[in-house]
Order: C-alpha cells, then structure tokens, then sequence
C-alpha cells in the first residue's frame, strides 16, 4: 500500500469536463452540464505561483484556467495544493508522498467505472520546480497501468520526465520561448510539441522553426470538432480529450489558437466512439 500522508498534507485533485473519462450529465445545465470523475491536478496559475516559465502570450491574456481561479471552490482547492507544495517542495519522496491519495482515490474510480486510467498534470498552473518533476516521473514508473500527459513551458525539467512510455510530456511554445524550445528539440526526440498563437496560421508558423517535425493538427475541441464532453444514449460521456486520445498517448503533435472559431453549443448529440487506443486500466 502506498504511504499516506494526513489530508491537510496532501495534494487534491481537480474535476476537468475536457479530460474525464467519465461523467454524468448534471439535469437543467445544457449539454455540456456534467459531474466528472476527478482526473486532474492543478496549482494557481502566474508568475508568483506556478508559472515561473509563464510568456508573455499566455499570461495573463489567453490564460483560460486562470479565470477559473475567481470561483472560490477553485481558488481554495489551488491554495491548499500550493500550501502543500511548498511544505515539501525540497523533497521528491514528500512531493511523490501527497500525490498518493489522489492518485490512489483516481483509480478506485475509474476501476469502478470500467473507464481508461488517464491523468492530467496541470489543467492550471505549471510544473513548479525539479523535485516536482521527479515526483511525477516517480508516480508514473509506479503506476504504468496510468496514461499521464503534461504540457509544460518549463523546458528546464522537461526531459527529467521522458523515456517513460505513460507519461507524455508537450511543450507549449509560442513567439516569445521558441528560441528557448529549439535547443531542446535537438537534442531529446520524444519530445511533443503543442504550437500556441493568436491564431491558427501563427501556430503554422511556429511548427515551421523545427524541421522535419509535425505541425500537428489543430485541438479538435477548439475547431467544434469534437464537443466539449461526448455523450452516449445512457447520459454518461467523456471529455474530448480522451474521445480523441491524441495528446494523452502522444501520437502527434498538436496546436492551440486563441481564435475563437468554435460554437459552444452542439445541438444533436454525439454518440461515444469505440476503438480507441486508450485502453482501460
């Protein structure tokens, strides 16, 4: 059994609509109300907290998480995380410590609903520092039966997380850290790549600095291709990230715009596919 550490000491993780792999549908909030299974971990977003790395692009203008944070259910949840990091932000073995609740309560769940083990590191926030990242890499060598995926413009710590087969690691580049992201490139190829812009033909732009690598297609979600969660004909669903499977096993590289192309509402609804590569844990 993994050991624990007393609730206040622990990390707790957060409810992601986009990357669940279960949900249920919440009556009277739209096609998109949903109650999903907690698969994600978030600390508060900015320069003071988490994103050390933080650009000019995505702080704090097209910073989607960072708006979340005015609700107060979320602003606590991401304070109390950040308390604990900083109690063992020295320490991988405390770091790796809090993360086991979470992380065991994680699989319990999604065992019980017969559903893909899949976890997003950072829905908000970034990795904060070397011991954080060890941690992660530490949780995924313990757990392979989780598919973790983490987008991160801390290119310092990056490569501390590759060479795992369940842990995919993106870096988010735009105009002001591809010069910083290069470097990188050449030298670690398991590397991904997720290309941020004001819009879709910069994020083009950007993938054209790294030769012979993917530019990726564009997040499915962002185009309305894919709906935010995916329901089936019993009202259960999942989140696109897990109906597209692509940035969680990392098959491609992928792009972000700011632009805003996509209706937020799907009229008919979208029956569940079957046959995708994420299988369950």
């Amino acid at each position: 059994m993994n050991e624990l550490f007393s609730p206040e000491e622990s990390f707790r993780s957060s409810t992601d609509r986009k990357t669940a792999p279960y949900a249920r549908r919440r009556a009277g909030k739209g096609p998109y109300g949903a109650e999903p299974l907690a698969n994600a971990f978030g600390l508060p977003s900015g320069p003071d907290y988490a994103c050390v790395h933080a650009t000019e692009w995505c702080w704090p203008g097209t910073c989607y998480a960072h708006a979340l944070e005015m609700f107060p259910g979320v602003k606590n949840l991401l304070l109390h995380n950040w308390a604990v990091f900083q109690q063992h932000h020295d320490s991988v073995w405390g770091l790796s410590t809090a993360m086991n609740s979470m992380l065991d309560t994680f699989e319990k769940d999604c065992k019980k609903r017969n559903v893909p083990k899949v976890w997003r590191w950072f829905w908000d926030g970034d990795i904060p520092n070397e011991e954080f990242a060890r941690a992660m890499r530490l949780q995924a060598m313990d757990r392979p039966h989780v598919q973790f995926w983490v987008y991160t413009r801390n290119f310092e710590v990056a490569p501390l997380l590759l060479h795992k087969d369940n842990l995919t690691v993106y870096l988010s580049v735009d105009r002001f850290n591809v010069d910083a992201a290069i470097p990188l490139w050449e030298k670690h190829m398991f590397l991904k790549y997720a290309f941020c812009g004001d819009s879709w033909e910069e994020t083009e732009d950007l993938a054209r600095r790294f030769p012979r690598e993917r530019s990726g297609p564009r997040c499915p979600e962002i185009t309305g291709n894919i709906p935010l969660v995916v329901w089936d004909e019993q009202g259960t669903g999942r989140g696109a990230c897990v109906e597209c499977g692509m940035c969680i096993t990392g098959t491609n590289n992928v792009r972000f715009s700011s632009q805003k192309v996509k209706s937020n509402v799907r009229q008919q609804p979208v029956r569940l596919t079957s046959g995708r590569s994420l299988a369950n844990g």
